[in-house]
């Protein structure tokens, strides 16, 4: 009976051992990910769908980790963390939308974090054509470069390459384009391939 309850001890010392090993082992291989941070304001929807697809196309790539959040979530750790950042805002009067700005100024005067050498790319949406939907996207890297990140754009199937993601925003209720939606994945996928280069770099 004694060598009965000692044979069962050591088979859960074992059981347990092994738990704690495997435990340990995904921990470490998570610690070894590129993390993107996939942060937008989107009053309506819209720019939160491009952020959607934007998201799955970085999870896409194997040992890549996201984060998927709104502005009024995002946190100095989030930032300081993250090996590559995308922004996604829609248009307001041809222009980043205020709380976009005010994210931004914070990263130096409330956030207080070096983004030099992470990787940064950039989408928006707009009611219209001729919005100011690419000035957006402009406005969103020059600040990137700014903090002395490395910005990139996706590369679409035929080989030409973008400043980053740019689409019309249709009426309330209705979704965003498939195929915005489809550059949003490849922007996703890009910023995820050149961030884990980065994270690699020794």
């Amino acid at each position: 009976m004694i060598n009965l309850v000692r044979t069962r001890q050591l088979w859960l010392s074992v059981v347990f051992g092994l738990m704690v090993t495997t435990h340990l082992s995904v921990e470490y291989a998570h610690q070894n990910d590129a993390t993107i941070l996939v942060a937008y304001y989107s009053r309506t929807g819209r720019t939160e769908q491009v952020a959607e697809a934007v998201a799955e196309g970085a999870r896409g790539v194997e040992g890549t980790r996201v984060l998927l959040k709104a502005l009024t979530d995002v946190t100095a750790g989030d930032l300081s963390e993250a090996t590559g950042i995308v922004l996604g805002s829609p248009t307001y009067s041809a222009n980043m939308a205020g709380p976009m700005k005010s994210f931004i100024d914070d990263w130096s005067f409330r956030y207080r974090v070096d983004l030099t050498d992470k990787v940064g790319a950039a989408f928006s949406t707009g009611g219209g054509h001729t919005a100011g939907k690419e000035h957006v996207v402009v406005s969103l890297l020059l600040a990137m470069i700014g903090e002395r990140m490395l910005v990139l754009g996706p590369i679409r199937e035929n080989g030409v390459g973008a400043l980053g993601v740019s689409g019309v925003a249709p009426p309330p209720g209705e979704e965003i384009t498939p195929n915005i939606l489809g550059e949003g994945r490849l922007l996703g996928a890009r910023i995820a391939q050149v961030a884990q280069r980065v994270h690699s770099q020794p």
